[in-house]
């Protein structure tokens, strides 16, 4: 990991005491919970913007894996499929927590499987992904374009990486928390960048995958990623995925043994127990001065 790795990870467990309340926060208020689930698929048929899942899948064989990475319990793709053998894993880093969440609710929605998209080689098989799904959760990430290259790793030749997040969200979240990444459509390619990093996605990946990028109902960017050939020794080493996930443990060891790190967990814990329960039974338009407040 590079020392801007490292930052950007301790930066991501300060923000997880605010996602783990934000998502209770939703679960225990029955009212945010179904306006949650008015805009989610789950349950019905599975569509993509600018993309042909159903197609896609049909054609995939007869047991097809899709995977829907960093997915929290939003629940947003459909999980029926034209195709009667297809398999959806949902993933994220939190899952421990999130299972919990959905326990504690008695929620009939599917569990999670514990993974973070800088280590999908660490659970999947080479070549074993047919799809893979990630839906404002990549700019979450310590390192982005790692997640990318993790999932051309695991995908098929012709296997297809498909991303659908807000425009710039770290700059509208004032890079706090799980922020630390923008997503961006630019000419029409994919940039990912913050305030000392521009990735285009598609000149890195220029050997291996074409990229396509849209800007969707003038908020959204979607990609879609097709790849296309594997993955070079100067591009990926797969050993750079169980080298990560050691040091990513150490460096959160580290961090939650050391007095001030715990103590502000702790408080930032108890400041997102509070508020979270409080944006969820006030009006929609106050949350968002609240947060414009906060941010400046």
């Amino acid at each position: 990991m590079t020392e801007a790795e490292r930052l950007s990870f301790l930066k991501w467990l300060k923000g997880i005491p605010y996602e783990i309340k934000f998502w209770q926060s939703y679960y225990h208020h029955k009212p945010s919970l179904r306006k949650l689930y008015s805009w989610s698929d789950y349950g019905n048929s599975c569509r993509l913007d600018n993309f042909d899942v159903q197609g896609f899948l049909s054609t995939a064989g007869a047991s097809p894996l899709m995977i829907d990475v960093g997915c929290a319990l939003s629940y947003v793709p459909g999980t029926k499929f034209d195709n009667p053998g297809v398999r959806m894993d949902m993933i994220d880093p939190l899952a421990e927590h999130y299972n919990r969440i959905l326990d504690d609710t008695h929620s009939d929605r599917t569990r999670l499987k514990t993974g973070m998209i800088e280590l999908l080689s660490t659970m999947y098989a080479e070549g074993s992904v047919d799809l893979v799904h990630v839906r404002n959760a990549l700019d979450h990430s310590a390192n982005p374009m790692a997640g990318i290259l993790e999932c051309m790793q695991v995908l098929r030749q012709g296997g297809v990486l498909y991303l659908h997040h807000h425009i710039n969200e770290a700059e509208r979240e004032a890079y706090r928390g799980f922020h630390q990444y923008n997503i961006d459509a630019q000419d029409g390619r994919l940039i990912i960048w913050n305030r000392s990093d521009r990735i285009d996605v598609a000149d890195r990946l220029k050997a291996v995958a074409e990229v396509s990028c849209q800007i969707v109902d003038g908020q959204y960017v979607v990609a879609v990623i097709r790849k296309t050939g594997a993955l070079p020794p100067d591009l990926y080493n797969p050993a750079d995925a169980p080298r990560r996930a050691l040091e990513m443990m150490n460096l959160a060891v580290s961090a939650f043994n050391r007095t001030g790190f715990s103590a502000g967990y702790h408080v930032r814990k108890l400041q997102a127990a509070v508020a979270h329960p409080i944006m969820r039974r006030i009006p929609i338009g106050w949350v968002h001065r609240l947060k414009a407040l906060v941010r400046h």
